[in-house]
């Protein structure tokens, strides 16, 4: 019997804000194991709050399971920086205050109607019958804000792998996109040059492209990209080794060793991201990763977004966008609302973009601003030519 033991243990504390109001501070720890077996090449999975629970149960699920796999990995773990700040340990509810005063303090004309702060520190253990001894721990730190003023709202984000939030900057973001949406116009229907920011770019490709690119996603027939499509000048990365990146690790939740993997390259497809059980077909990415202690599947780590620099003239521009997870991400398809846009200056309400994610690609003209990270995705604003809008 060949066995794997995933524990993970994480530490949080946080506050959550309601209309301007401190709702709560709380913090807690979650700890558990996950074990995966495998007999006569059938594998079992099981989580639970002991070692050994979790292994005589993912024993017995192996014995009737018709999941296979051969082995596990067996890899030196790669070292990155930048992912663990001690003083993230050190938070505590004074701290958190105090965060609460810097939000109320830097919002001058709107109002807070939400607001989330929280700081962690997380560590992952992975052992298994092939000699693999994996340890790692790392610290994360988040805020969301969301404002009003009048008719209009808005939302940002900061987060970080250290204890430091630019707490003040996102609220006065969001408080400039809530002001000036109080007085947003209706535009024409028609086709026009728009400029997807970061949140909108993340938004879009997360539910849409990056599913795509999934070996298990291609292997079920899930997607509809092949090795060799074409999409536009851009390149894409996944690379969990970025300094500081807020998905970058050692190793993933499998074992497999960090390494960065060329997905598109010039707008080609280059190569899929597989976890272990796939990499057999489509190559080792290291990209096995779990949800809620679930089993490892194929997820990316940090997504670099890679083009020609351009300007903006007579675009659309688009803060972020409203339901994105409604996009098709097999065949792409995508309609969606904009919300916080700007045309020509003016503030813009009520307009939606419509498409297909792999057309839109290939209209990609380039990135301009600075390049910032939100959640998975590490991007320019990117301009793209010719897009429906309704």
């Amino acid at each position: 019997m060949e066995w794997e033991i995933f524990e993970y243990k994480t530490r949080f504390i946080s506050a959550e804000v309601e209309a301007g109001k401190l709702k709560y501070v709380s913090s807690g720890l979650e700890h558990g194991f996950s074990a995966r077996v495998i007999l006569n090449g059938r594998v079992g999975f099981a989580s639970a709050s002991t070692k050994d629970e979790a292994l005589s149960l993912a024993e017995k699920i192996a014995k009737v399971s018709e999941n296979e796999l051969d082995d596990f990995p067996c890899e030196k773990p790669v070292r990155v920086k930048g992912i663990y700040d001690r003083k993230v340990e050190e938070v505590d509810s004074e701290f958190i205050m105090d965060e609460f005063e810097r939000l109320k303090s830097a919002a001058d004309k709107a109002n807070i109607a939400a607001a989330k702060i929280e700081h962690a520190v997380e560590e992952v253990r992975i052992t298994n019958s092939f000699g693999l001894e994996s340890y790692e721990k790392s610290t994360s730190s988040s805020f969301m804000v969301e404002a009003v003023f009048q008719e209009g709202s808005a939302y940002e984000v900061c987060e970080s792998r250290s204890i430091e939030l630019d707490i003040e900057e996102a609220v006065k973001r969001a408080e400039r996109l809530a002001v000036d949406s109080a007085s947003a116009v209706k535009i024409d229907s028609g086709f026009y040059d728009v400029v997807l920011q970061p949140i909108a770019v993340h938004q879009l490709l997360s539910n849409t492209l990056y599913p795509s690119l999934s070996a298990e996603n291609v292997e079920k027939g899930r997607s509809a990209v092949k090795l060799g499509d074409e999409f536009g000048r851009i390149t894409i990365i996944d690379d969990p080794t970025v300094e500081g990146g807020l998905m970058s690790c050692g190793f993933d939740d499998e074992g497999v060793s960090a390494r960065k993997t060329v997905l598109t390259e010039n707008g080609v497809v280059k190569s899929y991201y597989t976890d272990w059980k796939h990499s057999k077909k489509y190559g080792v990415t290291g990209n096995g990763f779990r949800l809620d202690n679930s089993i490892p599947s194929p997820m990316v780590s940090n997504v670099v977004i890679e083009t020609e620099k351009c300007e903006n003239d007579n675009c659309l521009v688009i803060h972020s966008l409203i339901g994105s997870h409604t996009a098709n991400p097999v065949s792409g398809e995508f309609s969606l609302e904009c919300n916080n846009a700007y045309f020509k200056g003016m503030a813009v309400k009520g307009a939606m973009i419509y498409g297909n994610v792999f057309d839109l690609l290939k209209k990609v003209e380039g990135g301009l601003e600075e390049v910032r990270q939100v959640e998975n995705t590490i991007t320019k604003s990117l301009r793209f030519e010719g897009v429906r809008v309704i």
